[in-house]
């Protein structure tokens, strides 16, 4: 039998039942959006986790403090009969024996700038004749010069990162030197004469101009200090270990000599071998400080390098404070010119497992945190070394015979940081 009635008039074939087409086209959709549906649900379970996670790892920190400090030298100034501008013969720093000259005096700046220059030039005419003395000279091994140069290069490199300033011009000296060497040994042209010609004729223009000066010499042997700050004589060397804590944390508020009285002062000399760094801490922060300590003391300046040095006095001062009393035997021209400093003392380095701070709770009375094992929860305690306001620096302790003690957070675990209704043994689903 058809399903099809077909009418007279028009000739047009009606399907028999419209409207069941119609529904199967709706289920059809409906069954499209069921396996979506599932399809979502299924990626949504094996990507989402009840809880926010991170991994333990393992970080160090320093345990450190950031105190005001006052360098004291044995210092004594170089008195001179003159006025005028100093150029120092020596970088600050450098030991000098009895009656070497290390400075020079002039009556004016101009002075000064064209005595400057004049020994600039004259090293310059020293190079390019050592240069004009190579030309001509070669080498087959060119692997040596290029060697050279890259160990002029690593070395001026180590130079910066430490902050040794005084070694800087050597260093690019002897890069300049290498480079030009293997230049000429390849059979590169280079001609100093006429530059050799116009220093000279520059030099001859100095010296016609060249005033009169006033050299300064060294009373005693010491290590030279062009500069003078007004603090010399806050405290005497020899009392520093002797001075009471109240004495000592003073110092960091002393007022510093005028210039205008030390208008004959072309520098100073500073006799020991040891300097101190007096610093005033809280007392709380200083409770584990002992005398003969080695602590390192980090300052600001970028050129100068932090120092390791020897706790000489641990004295308590007024208002709740302790006076540390640190002893050094480095000097050079970064050092030479520490005085009143904001000091970062580190006492010691901690090395444990870094745990965000959102992690830690108290269960029973115990510090822990809640870690994932397998699809359970687990109860894991801490013990903190260090904290600030976003981590902590959790170790694991040790029993009597240096084996670490188990039920401790370890390496790698999977810290909850956030999570609801969390206790020990709960399934995550």
């Amino acid at each position: 039998m058809s399903n099809r009635i077909e009418k007279q008039d028009g000739g047009k074939v009606v399907p028999l039942h419209p409207k069941r087409k119609k529904s199967m086209n709706i289920l059809y959709a409906l069954l499209a959006v069921l396996v979506v549906g599932v399809s979502v649900y299924q990626i949504f379970r094996i990507n989402y986790s009840p809880v926010e996670t991170e991994i333990a790892l393992e970080t160090t920190v320093d345990n450190a403090v950031t105190v005001e400090g006052f360098v004291v030298r044995d210092e004594s100034y170089i008195r001179a009969d003159a006025a005028g501008t100093l150029v120092p013969l020596v970088t600050d720093g450098h030991r000098v024996a009895s009656g070497d000259a290390v400075a020079v005096v002039f009556g004016s700046e101009e002075a000064a700038r064209n005595y400057t220059e004049l020994q600039q030039v004259e090293e310059d005419i020293a190079y390019f004749e050592s240069l004009q003395n190579k030309i001509g000279a070669s080498t087959a091994d060119v692997d040596v010069l290029e060697e050279q140069i890259y160990g002029a290069a690593q070395s001026y490199v180590l130079a910066m990162r430490s902050g040794n300033m005084d070694e800087y011009e050597s260093y690019e000296d002897a890069i300049c030197e290498a480079i030009t060497s293997r230049q000429l040994s390849t059979g590169t042209v280079i001609d100093p004469t006429e530059k050799l010609t116009a220093l000279r004729a520059r030099l001859s223009e100095l010296q016609s101009a060249a005033g009169g000066y006033t050299t300064v010499t060294a009373d005693n042997p010491g290590y030279y200090i062009s500069h003078v700050d007004g603090y010399e004589n806050v405290i005497a060397y020899d009392d520093v270990l002797t001075s009471t804590g109240p004495e000592l944390a003073a110092v960091l508020s002393a007022e510093a000599t005028p210039q205008s009285e030390l208008q004959n002062c072309m520098g100073k000399l500073v006799d020991a071998f040891n300097w101190y760094l007096v610093c005033v801490l809280d007392t709380q922060t200083a409770a584990s400080v002992v005398s003969g300590d080695t602590l390192t003391a980090e300052f600001p300046l970028p050129s100068a390098e932090s120092v390791r040095a020897t706790v000489e006095s641990v004295l308590p001062a007024e208002n709740g404070q302790t006076v540390l009393v640190l002893q050094s035997n480095l000097m050079n021209q970064q050092y030479a010119s520490l005085r009143k400093e904001q000091v970062r003392l580190v006492f010691d380095e901690i090395t444990g497992f870094r745990v965000d701070n959102r992690a830690i709770r108290e269960v029973d009375g115990v510090q822990g945190v809640y870690v994932v094992s397998g699809n359970l929860v687990e109860f894991k305690k801490v013990e903190i070394a260090y904290s600030d306001s976003e981590y902590s620096v959790c170790v694991t302790p040790t029993d009597d015979n240096g084996n670490p003690q188990s039920g401790y957070v370890e390496l790698y675990d999977e810290i909850i940081i956030e999570g609801t209704d969390l206790y020990d043994g709960k399934i995550l689903g």
